[in-house]
């Protein structure tokens, strides 16, 4: 299956966050992924190359939660200190 120009975007809530999901597909059989949260970029960890439209989707949904954990975490951490 040609998959060179292959492009999906998914926006969704998760934990009182916006995020948006895209994968896309610049060469035939491989994927590469990129995510917001709340407009801000997620950092994107290097896996090798992608075969997988699915793989590339739950590697970025795992950024995301990711993210969103870091987020939390930094979140309560600044509550804890300006009390």
């Amino acid at each position: 299956m040609k998959t060179e120009g292959f492009r999906h975007t998914m926006q969704d809530a998760m934990g009182g966050h916006t995020y948006v999901v895209i994968i896309t597909s610049p060469a035939d059989e491989v994927f590469h992924y990129s995510a917001t949260v709340d407009g801000v970029d997620v950092e994107v960890r290097e896996r090798g190359v992608i075969r997988n439209k699915g793989d590339a989707m739950q590697l970025a949904l795992a950024a995301v939660e990711r993210h969103i954990a870091d987020l939390s975490h930094k979140i309560a951490r600044e509550s804890t200190t300006a009390s």
